[in-house]
């Protein structure tokens, strides 16, 4: 079986002049839900129609999908298929069409949809022309309404809400967008049908409705739950879609053994993988290929975006991780900063206020105040104290500081690059160190002190 995915409207709806399917959910965009749920479903043979800035569709999509251009995205759904005509029309199989802005699908649908196909044609030894996903809501409004034969799944006919009698738009059963063609039937449906009277569209209901005219039998196949035929048509439902997607993931964590508290708070992508015993704290963000090994627990509020977070981490409240790494058993916050492939060593504490950028800390580090570590080597069992600056930067190149094992560097201390401390090298409070230290050396730099008698009052009384 192939699938044909559309993705050439316009999406009107949305107020915005990119595409509606390229609008992100959980850091993903949308027409990525389709396209992953159809090739979970077992379909890797998949087309992409597109239209509105095709370009750029086909840019963030990528190479893995075959597109095809539908010239007229106002030209409607039936339209859409035939753009993509050469993709299947040789086949004597089943077509998958669906569309892009349905990000709720969920691939074992797509799966079941196919057994059901094979199972009629086994056991009823009947050709189905199609089927059609369908669902039950409370409030249809939007929906194409589904007219079945009465105590049946045999479907009649599918109205456009536009172009339904106010008797079928009573109807609560709708068309979910996702259907399963027989191709040779849907090629001859295709070239039959006419553009809508009132809005000049190619309809693929009314495709549906040449088929059962013609005694080609179309089934109804319910959706396992209402949201899966939710479509994607302003912002007010990508938003109501993305809440959906974020509570399923944070479900499927939570039945593999993580904590969430508050989980309606927290925010988990879908490339994020946690293992057992991971505990995560309200308002926190679980970004890109981000991997939480068990037993770490991150707390309040912190944010990490593709990194590694080793065994019993604890990362404190309000905590920024980026493109890093913490190993095992390290302490990471409150209100710390760590980015740009920072690795924190085992049992190394990065605290309050500190920010640390493309740098090695080492085993047992202890830098747990208002520092800057940038661009530096920090050896094992070194304390980093308040106020530490690693000034990398001369205004033109970024250059490296080197601190060897077992070092002290006391507080507010500045360390010019390109620089190289020894181990047990100890540096004073305030020096301001610009010259190689060697190991085991106490470094001091500060200048002399001078008390002025009865001068600071007389400034003051000024």
């Amino acid at each position: 079986m192939k699938a044909v995915i559309l993705a050439a409207g316009l999406g009107t709806r949305f107020k915005s002049e990119k595409p509606k399917v390229l609008h992100h959910i959980l850091g993903k965009p949308m027409i990525w839900y389709v396209i992953n749920a159809v090739r979970k479903g077992g379909i890797k043979d998949i087309a992409v129609v597109v239209g509105y800035k095709a370009e750029e569709v086909m840019e963030t999509v990528g190479e893995e999908v075959n597109f095809y251009l539908q010239s007229n995205p106002k030209g409607g759904t039936a339209e859409a298929v035939l753009a993509s005509i050469d993709f299947w029309r040789n086949e004597e199989d089943y077509l998958l069409v669906i569309n892009g802005d349905s990000p709720l699908i969920k691939p074992e649908t797509v799966k079941n949809m196919q057994r059901f196909l094979f199972m009629v044609e086994e056991y009823e030894k009947v050709k189905l022309g199609g089927v059609i996903l369908t669902s039950f809501l409370s409030d249809p409004t939007g929906y194409g309404r589904v007219v079945k034969e009465e105590g049946t799944d045999r479907i009649v006919k599918i109205v456009e809400e536009k172009e339904a009698s106010p008797e079928e738009k009573s109807i609560r059963e709708v068309n979910g967008g996702v259907y399963m063609f027989y191709i040779p039937y849907l090629l001859e449906a295709l070239f039959k049908i006419k553009p809508s009277e009132k809005t000049g569209e190619l309809y693929l209901t009314d495709a549906v409705d040449y088929m059962v005219r013609k005694g080609y039998e179309i089934r109804s196949f319910q959706a396992s739950e209402p949201t899966e035929i939710l479509g994607v048509n302003t912002r007010w439902e990508l938003s109501f879609a993305e809440s959906i997607v974020k509570l399923k993931l944070i479900k499927y964590w939570a039945e593999r053994g993580v904590t969430v508290h508050s989980p309606e708070t927290v925010w988990i992508e879908p490339d994020v993988e946690l293992e057992e015993n991971v505990e995560i704290f309200p308002d926190v963000m679980l970004k890109g290929k981000t991997r939480i090994a068990k037993n770490t627990v991150i707390h309040k509020g912190s944010i990490i975006e593709n990194s590694v977070i080793g065994e019993n981490v604890n990362v404190y409240p309000f905590s920024y991780i980026k493109d890093s790494k913490v190993e095992k058993g390290a302490v990471v916050g409150p209100f710390s900063r760590i980015r740009e492939q920072t690795v924190v060593g085992e049992k190394a504490e990065v605290g309050n206020f500190v920010e640390i950028k493309k740098s090695i800390i080492s085993r047992g580090v202890k830098a747990k105040h208002l520092a800057y570590i940038g661009d530096a080597h920090v050896g094992k069992q070194v304390n980093i104290s308040a106020g530490v600056v690693t000034a990398n930067y001369d205004g033109k190149e970024k250059h490296k500081t080197f601190i060897g094992d077992n070092a002290f560097v006391g507080s507010n201390s500045l360390l010019i690059a390109p620089l190289s401390l020894g181990d047990f090298c100890y540096i004073a409070g305030g020096s301001v160190i610009s010259k190689d230290i060697p190991s085991g050396a106490l470094a001091i730099e500060r200048s002399r002190l001078r008390i002025l008698e009865g001068k600071g009052k007389k400034k003051l009384e000024k």
